[in-house]
Order: C-alpha cells, then structure tokens, then sequence
C-alpha cells in the first residue's frame, strides 16, 4: 500500500492506496483534513469488488473525497471539516 497526499479546494486529501489484487485487510482509506489539520475524517472503504488496477483505486478513493468535500461545501453532511 503507498500513500499519496493531494489537495481539492483548499482541504488536504491523504490515500492510502492499495496495490492492485491484494487480498485480506487491505481496503486503503481516504483521510480529510481542513487547513489546519487538527480536524477531519477518515473513511475506509468497503470494496464491493476489488479495483482491477491501483490506478483504479486511487481514482475510485480521490472521487469519494472529492464528492463528500463537495457535499460537505454545499451544507450536506454536517462533519465539520473546519474550512474556513
């Protein structure tokens, strides 16, 4: 599993990547975090089917942080991101 650090609309995105075929506890995660860091969430997924590629993975993680950052911009979830 690698990690990879990125930004989408000024909130910080960790992924915890799994590597492609891994079998067992290896689900990867996606951690937000505001720009101060001292608050976020974190999410582990629970892949109906394992992604086929890590290339896949990582897109698959990077949109449901992008969706739930967006979701949480427009009022949506209420986890209090600390974006302010």
């Amino acid at each position: 599993m690698h990690e990879k650090t990125l930004a989408y609309k000024g909130f910080t995105v960790k992924l915890a990547i799994p590597e492609a075929g891994a079998t067992g506890g290896t689900h990867g995660s996606v951690q937000i975090s505001g720009p101060e860091t001292s608050i976020g969430v974190r999410f582990t997924p629970d892949w109906m089917q394992a992604p086929k590629t890590t290339e896949e993975a990582e897109a698959w993680l990077f949109a449901y942080a992008a969706g739930a950052i967006d979701c949480e911009l427009a009022g949506g979830f209420g986890m209090d991101l600390g974006h302010e």
